[in-house]
């Protein structure tokens, strides 16, 4: 088989694969003899580094500091060839993910951090997508929610907040924002047509739900939870799922719309603290993160303390304060 050289082709026709497995590179003992399954080496002045597999380095009593998971484009690419290491490291250092690039006679090798694999074929997928001539990116579908959907919902929102806003770090017992989806499914304050699904290449990727709430006598809605697949964060689908909300509760003539979250974020949605609009948050810490947006029929002459739907219940302390500064991406 030819190896290719011309970039557009390199890229149009590239196919990252993901290889089983975590990998690590390591610093040879000097006079060891080579053992494990070494997978790649480079000899420098200062001793020997190779690339292995995890498990093996574990077993040979290695130490590491970098665990990767192991990306190959699968196409056939010269050792002529100019601009392709260029470009796959130039889209994802724009994604923020950090590579090291190991280049074979076949084919070319990524290594990325583990935890950014998912993220990483994505942008290589979309470098491929964009120079190719016949094959454009799915298209992104906004619709109702159907009970059928809930499953992926449910998992899309484990998923998205597996790890806590607050603390970075893993949700402790799991994320609460899954019990708290499913109390707001079967919720008398549930509205259907307010659970909206993001939807790529058939799969749901997103989704936002906001059910009915109140400040005194008025209607409003109560947003949240929102989330977005990790490996698609940032790449607008929450500001889509937003828009969305917005553009549907106004023309079901709702009044104004309610959540917890980053005021720099939502406040370029129009959302702006709740008390200047004279609605006093369910919990007074939460000050400026509770917002508001007033929407097209807003009365004016507002007062009182907004209620979200009696499912959130003891969630006021608890799921509700962990999707607290989460913006949608």
């Amino acid at each position: 088989m030819t190896a290719a050289t011309g970039l557009h082709t390199l890229l149009a026709t590239m196919r990252p694969e993901l290889r089983g497995g975590e990998f690590v590179y390591t610093l040879w003992p000097h006079g060891r003899p080579l053992e494990g399954a070494i997978e790649a080496a480079v000899r420098e002045a200062e001793g020997m580094t190779v690339v292995l597999p995890r498990k093996d380095a574990d077993t040979l009593g290695l130490s590491y500091d970098f665990v990767g998971a192991w990306i190959t484009l699968q196409v056939h690419s010269s050792l002529d060839a100019i601009g392709l290491t260029a470009a796959v490291s130039t889209a994802l250092t724009d994604a923020k993910i950090s590579c090291n690039v190991l280049a074979g006679f076949h084919h070319d090798h990524i290594l990325v951090p583990v935890a950014d694999a998912d993220r990483a074929l994505e942008a290589l997928h979309e470098l491929a997508a964009a120079h190719g001539e016949h094959t454009p990116a799915p298209e992104l579908v906004l619709r109702t929610g159907r009970p059928a959907d809930r499953s992926a919902i449910l998992a899309l929102t484990a998923a998205a907040f597996v790890v806590s806003p607050v603390s970075g770090l893993p949700a402790d017992g799991g994320p609460r924002e899954v019990p708290l989806m499913r109390a707001l499914f079967d919720c008398a304050e549930f509205l259907p047509e307010f659970s909206i699904v993001a939807e790529l290449d058939g799969a749901v990727v997103g989704h936002v739900i906001s059910t009915r709430g109140r400040a005194g006598e008025l209607d409003l809605l109560g947003l949240g939870p929102i989330g977005v697949l990790p490996r698609l964060q940032r790449h607008g689908i929450g500001s889509a799922l937003m828009q969305e909300t917005i553009a549907r509760a106004n023309a079901a003539g709702e009044r104004g719309i309610a959540l917890l979250g980053d005021p720099e974020y939502y406040s370029r949605f129009g959302f702006v603290p709740s008390t200047s609009l004279g609605v006093e948050p369910p919990c007074s810490a939460w000050g400026p993160h509770f917002q508001l947006l007033p929407l097209a029929l807003w009365p004016g002459g507002v007062s009182g303390s907004f209620h979200y739907a009696e499912a959130f219940g003891i969630a006021e302390t608890g799921a509700r304060r962990a999707i607290m500064d989460r913006a949608p991406q």
